[in-house]
This record gives structure tokens, C-alpha cells and sequence, in this order.
């Protein structure tokens, strides 16, 4: 008798120059939020879209998995995404640095 299991597409890194996240999203961090940046370019132009993304609504998949499933909706392209915490979320940035930790 086969069991069947819930399985994610598998699917792999279009280019072996980008850089996965590793592990898995941690939503107990301050960081709530991530910027998803596309970086598809085919050497006459690139996309360069962003997106903020809360990191609550992503799936339980390891980066790398999550990575490879992104389509940028602006150029179509998919697994072009480079990951950035938003560091928005726990830094103020309009504060002066001379404030910091006041």
C-alpha cells in the first residue's frame, strides 16, 4: 500500500550565481518583514523590482525552496530573488544616531 505525502514543486536555482537564505523563516525574531528584490538581467536590461513581504505569510519551506518559487510580478521570471531583512522594523531611521539607544 503507498502512503501519500503533501509534497512542494521541486524546483532549483535558475543560476548558479545566486545566493539562497538557508533554513527556515523565524518568525519569533523583531525582523517582521523581508525585501524581496528580483535580480533577472539578461545583459541588455534587468528587472530590479522590489517587494516587502511579510515574513508570517511565506510557506514553513527552508529559503532556498521559498527562493526558487518566487515569480517577480513585474518581469515574470521566476527564482531570481534575492532576500534582504527589513531592517525597518526595528530601526528607526529618521532617529539621529547620536539618540541611538536613548
Amino acid at each position: 500500500m503507498h502512503r501519500l505525502t503533501p509534497r512542494k514543486p521541486w524546483r532549483k536555482k535558475p543560476a548558479d550565481w545566486l545566493r539562497y537564505w538557508t533554513g527556515k523563516p523565524d518568525r519569533r525574531t523583531q525582523v517582521k518583514t523581508v525585501i524581496a528584490y528580483c535580480l533577472w538581467a539578461d545583459g541588455q536590461k534587468s528587472c530590479g523590482h522590489s517587494a516587502v513581504m511579510k515574513i508570517a505569510d511565506l510557506p514553513d519551506w527552508d529559503w532556498a525552496d521559498i527562493s526558487a518559487h518566487m515569480r517577480c510580478t513585474v518581469c515574470g521570471h521566476v527564482g531570481y530573488v534575492n532576500f534582504r531583512a527589513n531592517w525597518s522594523d526595528v530601526i528607526d531611521f529618521d532617529k539621529p544616531a547620536s539618540e541611538a539607544g536613548k
